[in-house]
């Protein structure tokens, strides 16, 4: 069905109201991570344990994601042993400001930005007290380090720690995310890395595919842990944000109806007839750091379509849902198996996303409720379909992070 813009727009803005009054602003399960009682932490370090990460660097061909192999070993394995990723590797107290200067802050005060049970893939752990993990790491901005805890959840005892682990660049920009501008012929894009502005430049280059590439410069934002309001995020949940980079790509041309001369030959006769052929433009984009020893820090190259014209009439294939919340696909974090979906529903729209042109996140997002870490995996896990068509956000209650503006 062809519809214009105009009624397109109100179409789309009944439904996102019937979705806002009807959905329900609460999470509809626990954050994995809040399981996890870190602060009530306690040494138990065993020289006959070790945990060991390999590779140690990652991303030497400039990926964002990378699988790594834990080993580990415990002479007195349990049922309750667990792996913890951390990330910065450094976890100690050190790193954690008291809330309260009358409390002693914890031995360790920073969550896990993933966790598995030490027996998930060896069965044989509890007999043998060996096993090992394929664990799934994102470009975070800050290198990882792996724990063995025994006593499980509640009251966890840190038995082994690992060598770390790190990104080749972990300042790279990252996981770009499209929206529809205020205009018709405007995109915006965001996206994450570890440069601030008295760092390098930060900039996107555009243009038409196969064409001229221009630059436009991007606003930089970031946020403290001082700005975010009470546990876990400022506690236990807080991790750099990093910087967050928005530039916006003005006065694209829109998918067009072009009139072509053909000359056909009929019956020997030359005649002239026109016919209207659609022609997708395509933009690419990569986004840019021009550090100030003049040297340059890029992304890959990405590519999404313009927007048609105000009254064109053109099929716009719209996608919409909410509380679609993040997943691992190493299997990590994982309870009360909700979190399936969210692997499946990004895993079915890159499939399709040659046929959608622009999706409706409706609130809840992620469910990070606190847990900073999860935002950059929410940003990995979507970056597939949100690098290429507009993917617009609508926040309700549980997925506003706190800011004390």
């Amino acid at each position: 069905m062809f519809v214009g813009m105009r009624g397109l727009r109100m179409i789309m803005w009944t439904i996102l109201l019937v979705l806002a009054i009807l959905h329900r602003a609460s999470s509809h399960g626990i954050q994995p991570l809040s399981r996890i009682a870190i602060h009530k932490a306690t040494l138990a370090l065993d020289n006959l344990a070790y945990v060991k990460a390999s590779p140690t660097v990652l991303g030497l061909n400039g990926q964002n994601t990378e699988w790594i192999t834990v080993e580990y070993s415990s002479p007195n394995p349990s049922m309750d042993d667990w792996i913890g990723v951390f990330s910065p590797a450094n976890f100690s107290a050190s790193t954690c400001p008291a809330e309260n200067p009358r409390v002693y802050p914890p031995l360790l005060c920073s969550a896990p930005i993933k966790f598995q049970y030490a027996n998930y893939t060896s069965p044989d752990y509890k007999v043998n007290g060996k096993g090992s993990l394929k664990l799934q790491l994102i470009n975070q901005r800050s290198d990882f380090s792996f724990a063995l805890f025994s006593n499980g959840f509640l009251n966890p005892k840190l038995v082994a720690v690992s060598n770390t682990v790190s990104f080749a660049n972990p300042n790279v920009p990252v996981y770009p995310r499209l929206a529809q501008g205020k205009q018709w012929d405007e995109m915006a894009v965001t996206w994450t890395s570890g440069y601030g502005i008295d760092e390098a430049e930060p900039f996107v280059q555009w243009g038409p595919k196969g064409g001229h590439q221009q630059h436009s410069p991007a606003v930089t934002l970031t946020f403290e842990r001082s700005s975010v309001c009470g546990a876990p995020a400022r506690t236990i949940g807080w991790r750099d944000p990093g910087y967050i980079h928005t530039s916006f790509l003005k006065e694209l041309w829109p998918n067009r109806v072009y009139s072509l001369r053909l000359l056909m030959f009929l019956k020997s006769l030359i005649s002239d007839t026109y016919l209207d052929i659609g022609i997708e433009i395509w933009y690419t984009y990569k986004l840019g750091h021009r550090l100030f020893n003049s040297t340059y820090v890029w992304s890959q190259e990405y590519q999404f379509r313009a927007s048609p014209f105000p009254g064109q009439n053109s099929l716009q294939r719209v996608v919409i849902f909410g509380d679609m919340g993040k997943d691992e696909a190493d299997g990590s974090n994982e309870y009360n198996n909700f979190q399936r979906g969210s692997l499946n529903t990004t895993k079915q729209l890159i499939k399709d996303l040659k046929n959608i042109d622009i999706v409706f996140h409706i609130g809840d997002i992620c469910y990070a409720n606190g847990y900073i870490s999860q935002w950059d995996q929410f940003t990995a896990q979507i970056e597939p379909i949100a690098s290429a068509v507009p993917y617009m956000l609508a926040r309700l209650a549980t997925s506003m992070l706190c800011l004390s503006l």
